[in-house]
C-alpha cells in the first residue's frame, strides 16, 4: 500500500477545504441573491391547460412531494394525460390545489413535461370569469433566461409573451424588469394565457 508523503496529505487536506468552502460561499452567494428562495425550487411549467374532467383512483391523494394513486386528465384541447402514482406535485403553498374535480373546467394543469410524460404538476382553481382562457396568479419576482421566464415566488418559471403587457393606472415603468421590482409577488398579478401558455399581462394591485 502507498503512503503519502507530508507534502501531499497537506495538498488533498487544502483542496478539500477549498471544495467545502467553495461549496458554502455558492450556497450563500445564491441565498444572497435571491431573497424569494427560488434557486432551489425552480419549476418550468411547459404546459397550461384548463381541465375537462379529472378521473382518479379511489386512494388518490396530492398531499406530500409525490401522488398517491393514479390521476386521468382531460384536456381542453382533446388531449388526455395519465399522472401516474408517486409523480412530483406543488406544495401549494403560493396557490391553492384545486379540489373541484367534479365539475369540468374548475381546474386548470401547469405542469413540468417530458414529451407526454409529467414530471411535476400543479393542479390549480381555475379563474370564476373566461375560465378557459386565462389563469390569474401572484406577480411575478424574477427574470430568467434572457427574459424568456417569468419566476413567482414559488419558483414556478412561466414562458413570458413578447412584450408582455404592464398596466399600472398612471403609474409608469421601464419595462416589464423594473415593473417586477416596484411590484413584486403580491404587489402584482400575472395573467396567464391557456392558448398560448404565456404570460401575457401584468397589473400592479390595487
Amino acid at each position: 500500500m502507498s503512503t503519502l508523503s507530508p507534502t501531499s496529505r497537506r495538498a488533498l487536506v487544502a483542496s478539500a477545504v477549498t471544495v467545502v468552502l467553495g461549496g458554502a460561499v455558492s450556497a450563500a452567494f445564491l441565498l444572497a441573491g435571491d431573497p424569494a428562495g427560488t434557486d432551489s425550487v425552480l419549476r418550468r411549467v411547459d404546459l397550461v391547460a384548463s381541465v375537462d374532467a379529472v378521473n382518479v383512483d379511489g386512494d388518490f391523494s396530492m398531499e406530500g412531494p409525490t401522488t398517491r394513486g393514479a390521476m386521468r386528465l382531460d384536456l381542453d384541447d382533446l388531449r388526455t394525460l395519465v399522472v401516474p402514482e408517486g409523480t412530483l406535485v406543488d406544495d401549494h403553498s403560493l396557490v391553492p390545489a384545486c379540489t373541484t374535480f367534479g365539475t369540468a373546467n374548475s381546474c386548470v394543469l401547469l405542469a413540468d413535461m417530458l414529451g407526454d410524460a409529467v414530471v411535476w404538476f400543479a393542479l390549480v382553481p381555475a379563474d370564476t370569469v373566461r375560465a378557459r382562457e386565462r389563469l390569474t396568479l401572484p406577480g411575478l419576482v424574477d427574470m430568467r433566461e434572457n427574459g424568456s421566464f417569468g419566476v413567482l415566488a414559488n419558483g414556478w418559471m412561466l414562458h413570458l409573451d413578447t412584450p408582455v403587457v404592464r398596466e399600472c393606472g398612471d403609474i409608469d415603468t421601464a419595462n416589464l424588469r423594473d415593473f417586477i421590482t416596484r411590484f413584486p409577488d403580491a404587489a402584482a398579478t400575472v395573467s396567464v394565457d391557456l392558448v398560448t401558455d404565456r404570460v401575457t399581462r401584468v397589473d400592479c394591485a390595487d
